[in-house]
């Protein structure tokens, strides 16, 4: 009888140990899975952080600028010759008077159009192509508009509104050239350009020789193209000092230093002599 109790006092002491072993480890797990979390966490927000701080695009800025600006011709406009479109009936046919070259288009107050302004050392940022593509159209024979900025990647269609034979021919020195027919009214051709090439290449049609177009493929917004008045808006630019170009095609490019203070609405001229 007493070695029984004694084996059974001997296996109770037993259990008491290995339950005490037990409720250790379950705390001590309990006490990791509580640590866990927190240890995941904390790599995981710092991980999530750096992409989006490098991907996201640059905020247009609540004190940002804007440029209005004019262009001005001095001296004697050149008298631009007349296009001569009879060697294609239907584009002679599109209208009713004689058309001019459009190389230098000057308005009745000096007025200078088809300049390509922009500025040539950006605000540092992210700036995506627009969803909106740009459109370059055959129109007349004539291209419109004669001028014309892009960003990189952003869609350019190239449509054919006329029912003759174009083809589109164009010339940049540092994208890849292209020229593709378009023989069909209603025809339209997607591109994109993958490099900057801020100095305006020429597009041109080789069925109709006077035709022509200029663009600009840019890596930034801040860019624009002066309109019949003169006047061009660069608008969203962060306070700041500038290098701001002007090119034209016949006159070649001026550039002037420019400081714009936060909001401020800048007015800047360029005038170009004949």
């Amino acid at each position: 009888m007493k070695k029984f109790v004694s084996l059974m006092f001997a296996a109770t002491m037993v259990l008491a140990v290995a339950c005490g072993k037990g409720k250790e480890a379950e705390s001590k797990e309990e006490g990791e899975d509580d640590q866990a979390p927190q240890t995941a966490s904390a790599p995981s927000t710092a991980g999530s952080a750096a992409p989006a701080a490098t991907a996201a695009a640059a905020p247009v800025s609540a004190d940002a600028a804007t440029l209005a600006g004019t262009v001005k011709f001095e001296g004697a406009a050149p008298k631009m010759a007349a296009i001569q479109m009879g060697a294609d009936p239907y584009c002679q046919s599109q209208h009713q008077t004689p058309v001019q070259d459009e190389e230098v288009v000057v308005g009745p107050a000096g007025e200078l159009a088809n300049v390509f302004v922009y500025i040539k050392n950006p605000p540092a940022g992210n700036y995506p192509a627009p969803a909106a593509p740009v459109t370059l159209d055959q129109k007349g024979c004539r291209y419109y508009p004669h001028v014309s900025g892009i960003q990189v990647g952003q869609k350019l269609s190239i449509k054919n509104d006329d029912a003759t034979l174009h083809n589109v021919h164009a010339m940049p020195s540092v994208n890849s050239q292209f020229n593709e027919g378009q023989p069909v009214q209603g025809m339209v051709a997607d591109k994109t350009f993958d490099k900057p090439e801020v100095t305006p290449f020429k597009i041109k049609c080789d069925v109709h020789g006077w035709m022509k177009s200029y663009m600009a493929v840019m890596p930034h917004p801040f860019y624009a193209v002066s309109a019949p008045d003169g006047k061009f808006t660069i608008a969203n630019l962060p306070p700041g000092t500038y290098t701001l170009v002007a090119w034209h095609e016949k006159y070649g490019q001026q550039e002037q230093s420019i400081t714009v203070a936060p909001k401020e609405s800048k007015a800047v001229s360029f005038t170009f002599k004949g």
